[in-house]
């Protein structure tokens, strides 16, 4: 598996199949990217995905007031 998003993920997460529009979508979703030099395709690392979605949210704890005398 690719250390970066290919370029048919890219175009699912942001629905844009050219580079200008895929990186407008993705600073508009707050996705991490760097442009690659040679042609200025958005580079997106894949681990802030796996991370985000492979790691549980911890739920806030409320108070239980009804235990409280």
């Amino acid at each position: 598996m690719s250390l970066w998003l290919t370029p048919e993920e890219l175009e699912e997460l942001t629905g844009y199949k050219t580079a200008r529009r895929q990186k407008l979508a993705l600073g508009e979703m707050g996705v991490s990217f760097r442009s690659r030099p040679a042609d200025g395709y958005p580079l997106v690392i894949r681990s802030q995905f796996e991370t985000t979605v492979l790691t549980p949210q911890r739920r806030k704890r409320e108070p239980r007031l009804e235990l409280v005398r």
